[in-house]
């Protein structure tokens, strides 16, 4: 329900594994600002580090494939430009696929659980964990009001600026 939102608010103490590579995988060109006060295992590093494309990694290969046409041509004019092109192509493809997945994890413990879209937001027990969101009895919320949204997504941008 939320995975298609543009923009989505995350307050949750817990994050794990599971949520944590969900939201990478499904972040891209979009913007996910989280606070959670103990997130498990490794997920802390995936979200940290979710962009999925790397421009100098995109530069680096079409450099690599030019010196290649180089070395196995003699300088071809033709190849050099379609390698640069090449290059380019993958600058735009990694810049699109560079996703905004922003963190704070606060000194104070945060127990509050709340998920906040554009136009939908859900609130309630479930932290953003498996058992969490599959397994537990849980009691959630989903609000569709247009503004009680947005006295959430106010709620929250509160939160983010005091941290």
């Amino acid at each position: 329900m939320l995975k298609g939102e543009k923009n989505l608010l995350i307050i949750s103490p817990y994050i794990d594994d599971y949520y944590a590579a969900f939201l990478a995988r499904h972040s891209h060109g979009r913007k996910r600002y989280i606070i959670s006060s103990s997130i498990r295992g490794s997920a802390s590093k995936r979200l940290r580090r979710s962009d999925i494309g790397n421009p100098l990694v995109a530069t680096f290969l079409a450099v690599s494939v030019n010196w290649l046409l180089f070395l196995l041509n003699e300088f071809n004019p033709a190849l050099a430009i379609v390698s640069i092109c090449f290059g380019f192509v993958l600058i735009a493809y990694s810049l699109a696929r560079r996703s905004s997945i922003y963190l704070k994890v606060p000194k104070d413990f945060v127990h509050a659980k709340l998920y906040v879209g554009d136009s939908v937001a859900v609130e309630g027990s479930a932290n953003l964990t498996y058992a969490g969101m599959h397994k537990n009895l849980e009691s959630v919320r989903l609000i569709t009001d247009r503004r009680e949204v947005e006295a959430l997504k106010r709620r929250f941008w509160t939160l983010w600026n005091s941290l």
